[in-house]
């Protein structure tokens, strides 16, 4: 499935921003006229009308070479009610090849300046399944969007609209014919910042309105889950099983191991450090894993040949084991509805004593037992002999992901310095953003970007001498502080700025965050920092700050626990994996309330003998 992005994208963005969307396309409208076959394929007939423009214009199509195929490129010229067919200039065909998507081409054609032109062509595609979205936005402008759907008696269209209140117009129905069904969709769609990645139908975290589609035979009437995980099932049936080798290979890595969690631990512990994330996806091998053999000899794959491997071989131990489909949390949607569109990733199920653990062999970080992080608080499709199932993955609560920091400081008036000693202590998945940059980096280049790190949280303060303790329960850090500049005296009275509390979000420096935020995981904060001071105080009144939003709160207190120290205290709780319309004011209110507070001095007044 869809991996993470990496350089490579650079050609992408040459593509779409020399062939898409940094040109002006102003369009009409767009009709995609799709007719189901009685053979499985379908056919899609697509018009395009562009508004006159002053500048020719590049208009990329995009298409799967494994897949379909594009015929009957035609332009034509619209005189009032007429068309009058133009010539076609040569058509450029570009390859796009990615880390990920290696049968992707690009057919280029030429727009005409100053004329109201139509381009029409024909899509055929043979696997029916790959009919499993329509888009309800668009990184042009588009006055109208029509789909026409005709579905013949042998099948039956079921589908699932997200986000569509975020558009202005929808209007959708079907009428039954002698042949079957025919459903027409019109649509004002909503226009939406260029991505590059958009062409290619990865969608990173946007709240777009999407239909998610699937067409399925007629005998499946009303069991579409049954259907997608049915279809699945057969088409990864020729990818199972293991060879004498692999065999060998899993019980020599098991000998004397009986109890089941160890075995499942073992072997998973051995996909994830043994075998290479590599993902080339050519048609529908985006959706399919390669034989689990060929899988175990190359020692790589992508997220569904290391689950079905994993899968495969919990089963030759006699763990009971099924691989789910599933969407990250940079999906467009929750794999909620039985379509291709729904899922990005494919995970490993596992069954012990009734317990189903989740198994993700391309998270380097994960503990069995636990939610995937980044499939928390979605619905995977479970594929099995049963005819599948949703299954819900919770998501951790903000206590279990608890983040402790501990400073113990000393003021030095004389050097204008305050200095000490800190201790953090992670649990839960909050470490796993600090567990996966040591695992990427490794120790020596991991203690220099931690050191950078922390100097950014503690609001650009020296740091040094980090220790780190890294198990599978504990993540602590310990190290020292040197903090310049933050207190002054005059005649009577001592100033201290406490704006080196470290940050809230420690996964983003912006000081307001914005809509689709991702921020790893729900978490509590606790903060305790102790100052001696090298004089006594007078007593002070504590300062006392607390707000409390749906799902987000902070309290934070200051005060004189003796005459020669102060202490600083704040709990912040964020129970929220994303920044969105409902929570972003109140999220970034707290943000501003925690910055003016850290920000005004602390006025402590020299203690009369």
């Amino acid at each position: 499935m869809k991996s993470f992005i990496n350089a490579s994208i650079l050609l992408v963005s040459i593509f779409y921003c020399q062939w898409g969307a940094a040109q002006d396309f102003q369009l009409k409208s767009k009709l995609e006229n799709i007719q189901i076959q009685a053979d499985s394929s379908f056919v899609n007939e697509i018009s395009i009308q562009f508004k006159s423009n002053k500048q020719t214009r590049f208009y990329p199509i995009i298409y799967d070479t494994e897949l379909e195929q594009i015929s009957n490129i035609q332009l034509f010229e619209q005189k009032g009610r007429r068309l009058k067919s133009l010539p076609i200039k040569n058509i450029e065909e570009e390859a796009v090849k990615l880390d990920y998507i290696n049968s992707k081409k690009i057919k280029i054609v030429t727009i005409p300046a100053d004329k109201e032109v139509q381009l029409t062509y024909t899509v055929i595609c043979e696997e029916l399944m790959y009919f499993s979205n329509l888009d309800f936005f668009s990184y042009n402008q588009i006055d109208t969007l029509n789909y026409i759907i005709d579905v013949p008696n042998e099948f039956k269209f079921v589908h699932n609209t997200i986000y569509q209140d975020s558009i202005s117009f929808f209007a959708m129905d079907s009428i039954s014919t002698n042949a079957g069904s025919k459903w027409k969709i019109k649509v004002a769609p909503k226009k939406v910042a260029p991505d590059p990645l958009q062409m290619f139908g990865i969608y990173k975290n946007m709240n777009v309105p999407f239909m998610r589609t699937l067409v399925m035979p007629s005998s499946y009437s009303d069991r579409p889950i049954n259907y997608m995980n049915d279809w699945y099932l057969n088409k990864i049936s020729s990818k199972k099983g293991l060879n004498s080798s692999v065999k060998k290979k899993i019980d020599a890595l098991t000998a004397t191991v009986t109890e089941p969690s160890e075995i499942v631990e073992i072997l998973y512990n051995y996909v994830k450090n043994n075998f290479k994330y590599v993902a080339i996806e050519i048609g529908m091998g985006a959706f399919i894993p390669s034989h689990a053999n060929d899988v175990y000899l190359n020692k790589e794959g992508d997220c569904k040949d290391l689950s079905n491997f994993l899968s495969e071989a919990l089963k030759y131990k006699g763990i009971e084991s099924d691989i789910a489909l599933a969407a990250t949390f940079q999906h467009i949607s929750d794999c909620d509805f039985p379509s291709l569109s729904s899922a990005n990733h494919v995970i490993c199920i596992a069954y012990i004593n009734n317990e189903t653990i989740l198994l993700d062999p391309t998270d380097p970080v994960h503990l069995m037992r636990t939610p995937v992080q980044s499939l928390q608080d979605r619905t995977i499709l479970i594929v099995n002999k049963t005819g599948g199932s949703f299954y819900k993955i919770n998501a951790f609560s903000a206590q279990q992901n608890e983040i402790s920091y501990n400073l113990n400081l000393n003021l030095d008036a004389n050097e204008n310095v305050i200095k000490g000693t800190f201790e953090i202590d992670y649990a839960g998945l909050s470490s796993n953003y600090l567990r996966r940059m040591q695992k990427y980096d490794g120790e020596e280049k991991f203690a220099l970007n931690a050191e950078t790190y922390y100097k950014e949280i503690f609001g650009n303060q020296t740091i040094s001498d980090l220790s780190l303790i890294n198990t599978a329960d504990t993540f602590q850090l310990t190290g020292n502080i040197v903090i310049n500049g933050k207190t002054f005296n005059d005649a009577s009275h001592r100033y201290l700025f406490i704006d080196f509390l470290p940050r809230l979000i420690e996964t983003e420096s912006r000081e307001a965050l914005i809509e689709g935020t991702y921020l790893n995981n729900p978490y509590q904060k606790k903060v305790v920092v102790r100052i001696k001071l090298d004089e006594p105080i007078e007593a002070f009144n504590p300062i006392e700050h607390s707000k409390i939003g749906e799902g987000v709160s902070l309290h934070l207190n200051v005060r004189a626990i003796s005459n020669t120290e102060i202490e600083c205290h704040y709990n912040f709780i964020i129970d929220h994996l994303f920044i969105d319309r409902e929570n972003s004011n109140t999220t970034n209110e707290i943000l501003e309330s925690f910055k003016n507070i850290i920000n005004a001095p602390i006025v402590l007044e020299t203690q009369k003998s």
